[in-house]
């Protein structure tokens, strides 16, 4: 049964997993892009993975391994094969063994409580980020289905920064911010918008 005050619910169905193909022609580029400008990862996670492409496209380019951590066991269907799933509610704390050369967060954050992103997410993700992390959250004022937690770009620079592990890259983060404008159509600039690359200290 659907829990209808649960702000992930949208994120439970075949109707949202479906809908994500028309990401992969940009997230092949932007992997692409991220091999030949920045690095070639030989482990990536990705939490909040959706249909996993960005680690399957990466897998394609060479990685040894690709996480895709999905809030519901119905992601298992449309994950590729090469990709290791796990099925994981991110608001709790993810503990799993090694770390990664490429952690990638997009837009998930503002999907749950300031409390759930600051004691699970971001903690499950600093302890996994070995080299460098791709992240981004909706900032206030951006609509969108099921966002409670709103925060300026300062904010989620604080938050990782102030465990000691990771350091904003702003050279990166310009980058890439660019690399993404030139990919996505102008209705979703949002996300360059909130992009955010860190590097290990």
């Amino acid at each position: 049964m659907v829990d209808l005050d649960d702000p992930l619910r949208t994120y439970r169905t075949h109707e949202w997993f479906e809908g994500l193909q028309w990401q992969h022609r940009w997230i092949e580029y932007m992997v692409g892009w991220w091999i030949g400008e920045i690095s070639k990862p030989t482990r990536v996670m990705d939490f909040g993975a959706g249909d996993g492409w960005w680690c399957h496209t990466f897998k394609n380019a060479g990685a040894d391994a690709c996480y895709a951590i999905e809030v519901d066991g119905l992601a298992r269907q449309y994950i590729p094969a090469d990709v290791y799933f796990w099925e994981h509610d991110l608001r709790t704390p993810l503990e799993a063994t090694g770390v990664t050369d490429l952690s990638i967060c997009l837009e998930v954050a503002e999907h749950m409580t300031r409390q759930e992103a600051e004691n699970a997410l971001i903690p499950s993700i600093i302890q996994h980020t070995g080299n460098l992390l791709m992240f981004s959250a909706a900032q206030p004022g951006q609509p969108g289905t099921g966002h409670i937690n709103l925060q300026t770009l300062d904010y989620w620079i604080t938050t990782i920064e102030r465990w000691g592990r990771l350091k904003l890259s702003t050279e990166r983060t310009a980058k890439t911010k660019t690399a993404f404008e030139r990919i996505l159509p102008e209705a979703f600039h949002f996300l360059p918008r909130n992009l955010l690359i860190f590097a290990k200290v």
